[in-house]
């Protein structure tokens, strides 16, 4: 099984797309720390003293202002004052900020590269005529699918492990090495809450990898139910945009009914357990892993059942 990885590995890695889509993403970054050094402000080092003189201006206001505007400054007064409660900088500016605020949001950038390869892996096998000489060797189907599903797992990490470390070198390099536990304000469907950079990003990508694996899982199994690559690869990118959406209106729907908790889509974004406890009401973060692996289990059975009886004349 090593051989047959390592060899699936060689020929991902000697199309030209496949390192395209790493130089993507760390153009990317780049891109990405230029805008986001463009969008933001120096760091203010005095910032308490500047908080105060701000809470003491709008408190004036407040004593001044009409009651249907008292509110709203009111509100502004209780965020400056839980900054200086919490020691937030507000205007502190590092390279973990830019690794919570960009880098966490373009792993959107990594699922869709992983869910293009994941789509023509076995497609492109069909297309390209080679799929007979893949599966003349004295290797079984389920062993040869099963080595091109591990290396395309392995080639969704390398992206994942590319935008991360990209992303801290470009972050270290244009806004320096700020404090890994730095505290920061998360906002959440349930309000505000404190969180530390650091440990809040891989947080983060840690929830996000049972998500990867689930659509480039859904992208395999329509890699090899076509033979046309474009096919698969455009309906992989179908489901992977529409799932988002399909998520949204299932969580209106669950309120209802009480089956709807139990489809894949809204536990496509784990990433939610990091800034909230329950989804769906009573949603645990156990109970997502638990539908979830029923449905990548039921994916894997369709897929490998499929591919052991397709007749594979072309």
């Amino acid at each position: 099984m090593i051989s047959l990885v390592r060899n699936e590995l060689m020929k991902l890695f000697q199309k030209k797309s496949s390192w395209i889509y790493l130089i993507i993403i760390v153009i990317g970054v780049i891109a990405s720390g230029i805008i986001y050094n463009a969008a933001t402000g120096e760091q203010d080092d005095n910032w308490k003293a500047s908080m105060k003189a701000e809470i003491e201006q709008l408190q004036k206001e407040a004593n001044e202002a009409p009651k249907e505007k008292k509110q709203f400054i009111n509100n502004e007064i209780e965020q400056k004052q839980k900054s200086l409660d919490e020691n937030i900088n507000p205007t502190a500016v590092s390279n973990w900020h830019f690794m919570n605020d960009v880098i966490y949001g373009m792993t959107t950038l990594v699922t869709l590269l992983a869910v293009i390869v994941c789509s023509a892996s076995v497609s492109s096998e069909f297309a390209d005529g080679t799929i007979k000489q893949l599966l003349i060797r004295p290797h079984p189907r389920w062993s040869i699918l099963l080595s091109k599903y591990l290396s395309l797992i392995i080639y969704s990490l390398i992206l994942v492990v590319t935008l991360i470390v990209s992303g801290y070198l470009v972050g270290l390099i244009t806004f320096g090495n700020g404090d890994f536990s730095a505290k920061f304000f998360e906002y959440t469907l349930e309000g505000e809450k404190v969180a530390e950079l650091g440990p809040q990003f891989f947080l983060k990508m840690v929830y996000y990898l049972p998500s990867l694996l689930i659509i480039t899982a859904i992208a395999f199994m329509l890699s090899t139910l076509f033979k046309s690559q474009a096919l698969a690869v455009g309906i992989g990118i179908f489901v992977l945009f529409v799932s988002s959406t399909l998520g949204g209106l299932i969580v209106f729907l669950a309120e209802k009914y009480e089956w709807a908790k139990f489809l894949i889509f809204p536990h496509l974004d784990l990433t939610v357990y990091a800034l909230q406890d329950h989804i769906l009401g009573d949603i645990t973060l156990p109970i997502s892993l638990l539908i979830l692996s029923v449905y990548y289990v039921i994916f894997m059975i369709l897929t490998f059942v499929f591919f052991q009886k397709r007749d594979i004349s072309i």
